[in-house]
């Protein structure tokens, strides 16, 4: 009866264990779900040659889903998170590779989005390129600049081998402005491709140079005039008017013996043939054996005129008009002389005879008067008269009328 008794007992001991157990299995469960979370995680090659050069990688994170307990997944660092692609099998182009993920303690991977990364890969190259020093600015006026020399013709320049390929020489640049003196600078290298653009992401060995830019003396200067010369004849009744150069002056160097017996640079001829207005001409200096200037050309402004002239028409008979029924007459002076000023293309068309000269004695009677000499001139065709000037000499004439 006591045995059956504690049988009885521990049976429902037991009983309450599971059932306690049961009872904390769930509330741990209700309070440590199993969850999925997804992390983004780095893409992260592995097994890379030296040799291989990583240009880009497609994607450079992945999404990584998880299953595991909230508190362990509460635990995850992600930035320790790695998504491994072995590139031992990489060469120069695209290459895929699968990836792979360490899953922390307690949890298990569920997927990997995208499970194929793209590499895009190079290979490392090297190339002895030439050095080309670049002299900015001018020196002191009396001095020219010589050719750069740097300590090295050639450099290394290594990189990506798309990279150096496009490296066509590498640049230094050295300011010579002012300078009196030869130049001696450490000059910085940068590489150039063929359009003279920077090529970054290669390294150059050595990086800098020494460099000396040597400096020549000048002749002795001077400053002398322009003189421009004309060649040509304008357009009938136009003439060469005024002739100004820009710069007035230039500054020109010769040995002293030479420089000695110049007082002006002449232009080179500036054909002014058929020209009928102002025009200007860019022309180039005409500098003798053993002269030098800075900038051999200067602006010429010529201007083109009307070639006004007088021509002196002598002894035109004075014309009377409307004279009287029933008088005599007579003029005296009977000729004049008329000078015409105008241009000389239209004065070459008019002859004497296209000139009238003439006196009116309308409504005159018997006796004497002193009248203005009047004028009719035949001009050449599309000619307006008041183009031109007249002077009839003398101006006035005396007409004398006597009843017959």
């Amino acid at each position: 009866m006591i045995r059956k008794v504690i049988t009885n007992d521990y049976t429902a001991k037991i009983i309450s264990v599971i059932l306690a157990l049961i009872v904390w299995v769930q509330v741990f469960n209700d309070k440590n779900p199993l969850e999925r979370r997804i992390f983004a995680v780095d893409v992260v090659p592995k097994e890379v040659s030296e040799e291989i050069i990583i240009v880009s990688t497609d994607p450079p994170k992945v999404n990584v889903t998880f299953e595991g307990r909230a508190r362990t997944l509460d635990e995850i660092d992600e930035e320790s998170l790695k998504a491994v692609a072995n590139l031992s099998e990489a060469g120069e182009g695209m290459f895929t590779a699968e990836l792979s993920v360490d899953a922390p303690y307690g949890v298990k991977i569920v997927e990997i989005n995208p499970q194929l990364v793209s590499f895009h890969v190079d290979v490392m190259s090297a190339a002895d390129i030439g050095v080309a020093i670049e002299a900015l600015g001018y020196p002191h006026e009396d001095f020219e600049k010589g050719e750069p020399i740097p300590s090295t013709g050639t450099v290394r320049v290594t990189g990506p081998k798309r990279l150096v390929e496009r490296v066509k020489y590498v640049q230094g640049i050295v300011d010579i402005s002012g300078a009196r003196e030869a130049i001696t600078s450490v000059v910085k290298l940068s590489a150039r491709d063929g359009a003279g653009n920077e090529v970054s992401g290669v390294s150059i060995e050595p990086n800098q140079v020494h460099v000396t830019v040597p400096l020549n003396s000048l002749p002795p200067s001077k400053i002398v005039p322009v003189q421009a010369v004309v060649g040509g004849t304008p357009k009938a009744g136009f003439a060469v008017g005024p002739v100004s150069a820009s710069p007035a002056q230039v500054k020109i160097r010769a040995p002293e013996p030479v420089l000695r017996n110049i007082g002006h640079i002449s232009t080179k001829p500036i054909d002014v043939t058929g020209k009928d207005s102002t025009f200007l001409h860019q022309a180039t200096l005409d500098l003798p054996q053993g002269v030098t200037v800075q900038d051999g050309r200067v602006l010429i402004t010529v201007e083109i005129v009307e070639d006004i002239t007088t021509k002196t028409y002598e002894g035109v008979i004075v014309q009377l008009e409307s004279p009287p029924v029933g008088y005599a007459w007579e003029i005296d002076p009977a000729i004049v002389d008329v000078d015409i000023t105008g241009r000389s293309d239209i004065l070459d068309k008019i002859a004497k005879d296209d000139i009238t000269v003439y006196i009116d004695a309308y409504g005159r009677t018997e006796g004497t008067a002193d009248l203005v000499v009047a004028y009719r001139i035949r001009t050449p065709e599309g000619t307006d008269p008041d183009m031109l000037q007249v002077d009839i000499k003398p101006a006035r004439v005396k007409l004398t009328l006597t009843k017959r």
